[in-house]
């Protein structure tokens, strides 16, 4: 039986997060955000992306999965674990995923000097340049924001900001239905689906990205990278 207690924390975070995205959409600089779909218009891809990666206990599985489904997907990969994981990165580049940059430490980007804002984005870039042989122009921004002063640095480098659609709480372990009932739910309306990788959400992770693409291909939805 659903618990009630569960039940009415998901339905807070629907509201919020639809509230958040509503009140954020008319004021952050201009970014990737996807057109709004009607319920029913499977015309238009849906974006399946990933953030918080490259992750040893969920990157080459997702590749696995998304090989066999015939999927291609956007991850945003942070400057630390790639360093720490080149391999990944270049499994993932190999397969025909779009790759983009999600800074270097994942700060909250609003509160850093112009300087610390440019060498976390620049870090990234050139580790990914240095192991696809290709320049990234997609950069989703930690939590979501980012000023104007980082929307200046990102149209220097002639990169655009992605931000996000349908999107749960995911990044803590709170079971593969809660992610994706949220996101099936928001579907319609929010094309840009946000995931996240790591260790301890991995299970979390495959499981509900296996359920989405079931639900979503049931439904003549498609998918496409970010380009």
């Amino acid at each position: 039986m659903p618990d009630r207690a569960s039940e009415s924390n998901l339905h807070l975070h629907r509201l919020s997060v639809h509230v958040f995205t509503a009140l954020a959409r008319p004021v952050l600089p201009g970014g990737y955000w996807t057109t709004n779909k009607k319920a029913g218009d499977t015309s238009r891809p849906l974006n399946l992306t990933y953030d918080d990666g490259p992750c040893p206990a969920t990157t080459p599985r997702l590749i696995k999965l998304l090989d066999r489904e015939g999927i291609k997907a956007t991850f945003f990969f942070i400057g630390e674990n790639i360093a720490r994981h080149p391999d990944l990165v270049a499994l993932v580049h190999a397969h025909g995923h779009a790759i983009g940059n999600h800074t270097y430490s994942h700060p909250f980007m609003p509160t850093l000097n112009r300087a610390r804002m440019a060498a976390e984005i620049d870090s990234t870039n050139d580790l990914l340049e240095a192991i696809t042989g290709h320049k990234t122009t997609l950069f989703r921004p930690p939590y979501g924001i980012i000023d104007g002063r980082g929307a200046k640095l990102l149209k220097e480098r002639r990169m655009s900001a992605v931000y996000w659609g349908a999107v749960t709480q995911d990044w803590r372990n709170i079971g593969a239905d809660a992610v994706v009932e949220h996101i099936m739910k928001r579907l319609p309306v929010a094309p840009l689906i946000v995931m996240h990788e790591g260790e301890e959400i991995a299970e979390q992770c495959l499981t509900a990205t296996e359920t989405i693409i079931d639900r979503v291909h049931s439904q003549g939805y498609h998918f496409a990278p970010i380009k």
